[in-house]
């Protein structure tokens, strides 16, 4: 009986397959226009590579305390510092090519860049500021002149005089650019419209009485609930693979681990289905059924990054750990950028559970309104 209820949907859908082109060739037409908005501002870092950069000094006290311990830091960063003397910084930028020139005295530096080095410039400049300020910070009192001595017997202290430096890396986004970001985020956020593709067949269920032809053939609610989810989430599934597969030629999305995007969209979709149906059980009205988890789905996009980066949102973490589709948006941009994430494991349980419980509220509330019409 279950098989025929399930084909016999999948065939009043497809009657109605407007909506499913929809949701279909929305989010492509959505992606594509983001995705070209948005592209130089989520431009994924180039790095500089390495460079050249020049330096004078006025005193050998300038050469020990500063350069020596500078040169070694700035290497781990691709930048190797060339000595220059009785030579003007303008001459050798333009005649080495340098990226740079610093001029060091001693208890400051000037700096001269070339205008097509940017980048590069800011990164000099940076590790000039921190090296300082790590330095000044660091010294305190008056330097041992025999820098070894002072490295054997005070702990911390290097050839310089200077305390090496700690670096702290905290948790943070991996580079993306907008073509993965946007490409990935709007088939989540259409998946959980689903809901629309059952316009025709909820219409055909009120126009037929379809409803009332179930009850009386004694099905159970669970039976009557299946045969509408698994048309409902598998057309989904279709719809929106056309539209993953068109990520890929048209845009170049890189979707990361293949196989856990897959299930993580699966089980996504499946738990919009069950909302959908969650609603319309308690609506019993297709229009205020579209409405309702229209703005359910809008308010756990915006805090969960369909409409502003979540990596850049100013949404508290709390909201954002209330939203389904921050979890399944997460866990599929962070396989895209590092291959892996915690955040799989969280979007399967946020998923699974939402499909669950809703599930299990539309088949309590659709036995409760069968046992009150039949009493």
């Amino acid at each position: 009986m279950i098989r025929y209820l399930i084909k016999n949907n999948f065939k009043i859908m497809f009657r109605s397959a407007t909506n499913i082109l929809i949701l279909t060739l929305a989010p492509i037409v959505v992606s594509a226009v983001l995705i070209s908005a948005f592209s130089a501002i989520m431009e994924k870092y180039q790095g500089t590579g390495n460079f050249k950069v020049g330096y004078s000094y006025s005193s050998k006290e300038t050469q020990t305390i500063v350069i020596d311990g500078l040169r070694t830091i700035a290497e781990e960063q691709g930048i190797s510092f060339v000595e220059y003397k009785n030579t003007e910084s303008k001459d050798a930028l333009e005649e080495d090519k340098l990226a740079g020139f610093v001029d060091f005295e001693k208890d400051s530096y000037t700096v001269y860049k070339t205008d097509d080095a940017e980048a590069e410039n800011q990164l000099l400049e940076y590790i000039l500021h921190a090296y300082y300020e790590n330095m000044s910070m660091a010294v305190s009192g008056q330097m041992m002149q025999d820098s070894q001595q002072t490295a054997d017997t005070k702990e911390g202290v290097g050839e310089t005089g200077v305390k090496k430096i700690q670096v702290l890396t905290g948790d943070f986004m991996p580079a993306i650019d907008s073509t993965d970001y946007y490409g990935i985020i709007y088939l989540v956020y259409f998946g959980w419209c689903c809901i629309v593709c059952g316009a025709g067949l909820f219409t055909a269920e009120k126009k037929y009485g379809i409803g009332k032809r179930e009850m009386m053939s004694g099905i159970s609610e669970l039976k009557a609930y299946l045969s509408k989810f698994v048309p409902l989430a598998a057309v989904t599934c279709a719809g929106l693979s056309l539209y993953g597969v068109a990520s890929v030629v048209l845009f170049g999305v890189n979707w990361g681990n293949a196989f856990l995007s897959i299930l993580i969209i699966i089980l996504g979709i499946m738990a919009a289905t069950a909302l959908g149906l969650m609603v319309y059980s308690l609506c019993d009205n297709m229009v205020v059924t579209v409405i309702v988890v229209f703005m359910v789905v809008w308010s756990w996009g915006f805090v969960g990054g369909s409409f502003e980066t979540y990596m850049f949102s100013q949404v508290s973490q709390v909201l954002k750990s209330l939203s389904p589709i921050y979890y399944e948006n997460r866990a599929l941009i962070e396989l895209s950028c590092m291959g892996s994430t915690d955040y799989v494991i969280k979007s399967i349980a946020v998923s699974g559970g939402m499909t669950v419980l809703c599930s299990g509220i539309a088949v309590l509330v659709s036995t409760l309104r069968r046992r009150g019409k039949k009493s």
